[in-house]
C-alpha cells in the first residue's frame, strides 16, 4: 500500500501486490564453456598431422560434417597439449587456399594454409566471455584446453544457441 498526497491534499490509497517468484529456490547459474562440452552429439576432436595433404583434411571435415580440424605436429602422438597442437584448419582456410588456383591446391599441405594463431579458451570460462572471446577475434571455432590437454571445440553454434 501506498499513501499519495495530491496538490489538492486530497490522500489517495493505492494497493497493489507483488507476485512471488517462481522458482525461486532455484539459483541459475551463468552457463559455462564446460556446459558446452557435455551437450556434444561427438567427444572425439579431430586432428590431422601438419603435413597432410588439404585434400585429406577436406574429406575428414567433410565426413565429420565439422567445420575445423586442429592440426598436430606430425610427430606427436594421441594425446593433444598445447606443445603438440599447432594450429587450426578451418572452411575459411581451405576457401583462402581455393582462391589461389587448383594446381597451387595440390602442392600446398595443411601446415601452408592452418591459421598458426591458436586462440583458446578453459572449460570454466563462461558462456558470455567466450562469445566476447569470438567476436574480438573473428573465429567461429574456440579449441578449449583444460591445463596443458585439449579437450574439445566449441563453435559460434553452441555458444549463441542460449
Amino acid at each position: 500500500m501506498y499513501l499519495y498526497n495530491t496538490k489538492k491534499s486530497v490522500w489517495v490509497l493505492i494497493s497493489f501486490t507483488i507476485p512471488p517468484l517462481k522458482n525461486y529456490s532455484k539459483v541459475t547459474r551463468m552457463k559455462k564453456v564446460k556446459d558446452h562440452l557435455s551437450e556434444q552429439k561427438y567427444w572425439d576432436i579431430f586432428t590431422i598431422p601438419e603435413d597432410s595433404n588439404l585434400f585429406d583434411a577436406a574429406g575428414l571435415m567433410h565426413k565429420n560434417k565439422i567445420g575445423a580440424l586442429m592440426i598436430s605436429k606430425s610427430s606427436s602422438g594421441e594425446h593433444l597439449s598445447k606443445s603438440s597442437v599447432v594450429g587450426i584448419l578451418t572452411e575459411r582456410d581451405l576457401v583462402y587456399a581455393l582462391s589461389g588456383g587448383s594446381k597451387k591446391l595440390e602442392s600446398k599441405t595443411v601446415k601452408d594454409v592452418m591459421t598458426r594463431k591458436l586462440i583458446f579458451t578453459c572449460p570454466d570460462t563462461s558462456n558470455s566471455e567466450a562469445k566476447k572471446l569470438m567476436l574480438k577475434n573473428q573465429i567461429r571455432h574456440l579449441p578449449v584446453f583444460s591445463g596443458e590437454h585439449l579437450v574439445g571445440i566449441i563453435s559460434m553454434r553452441d555458444v549463441f544457441k542460449t
